[in-house]
């Protein structure tokens, strides 16, 4: 009985414990319909400036329309830093683009690989605009506290819990083996 709950506690500990893989961008090809009904915000406006701590990356947006959902004249945009985990990491500040936007203001906004941030064209903003209506103007608030949140950000935390969760686990059962040991 204590082997066989020995190798379940270590079975267990490394099922929980080890890395997992990670899994590449994989993003289905979509049409700008598509892209503007799965975005909760689509608006276009100039990349102010980025930076990246390594796991996210940030952009502040400077906005000048928006076609759906509510962003402010500023906001922050976070992505994940690797384009491998469906990032966008390529956007130059200075340049416009289009941004389908994962949130709405006030809240955290995210755009990701997948969802088609893409550089401002007219054809594409006559598209979009035969789609949603005509353009709105960005809120007039330049609150754009409200930390981004790039992708991913909650699977790490996920990974730990489940992790101290699986420690605690083994510990219990080591105790409990033990004490029926003496």
């Amino acid at each position: 009985m204590r082997r066989l709950l020995l190798a379940f506690a270590l079975t267990f500990g490394m099922l929980v414990l080890t890395p997992s893989p990670s899994w590449a961008c994989s993003c289905a090809i979509s049409s700008t319909p598509q892209q503007v009904r799965g975005a909760v915000t689509v608006a276009s406006g100039t990349v102010d400036w980025t930076a990246t701590d390594g796991q996210t990356r940030t952009y502040k947006v400077d906005f000048d329309a928006v076609y759906k959902g509510s962003v402010a004249a500023s906001e922050k945009l976070g992505t994940s830093a690797s384009e491998a985990s469906c990032g966008v990491s390529d956007l130059a500040t200075g340049k416009r683009y289009f941004f389908f936007i994962d949130g709405q203001h006030p809240g955290a906004m995210r755009i990701g690989l997948c969802s088609g941030t893409t550089p401002y064209a007219d054809a594409l903003a006559r598209q979009i605009t035969s789609i949603t209506g005509p353009p709105g103007k960005p809120l007039a608030t330049t609150d754009s506290s409200t930390p981004a949140t790039a992708g991913g950000g909650n699977g790490h935390a996920r990974a730990f819990a489940l992790g101290a969760g699986g420690l605690l686990l083994l510990v219990a059962i080591t105790a409990l083996a033990i004490r029926r040991r003496t």
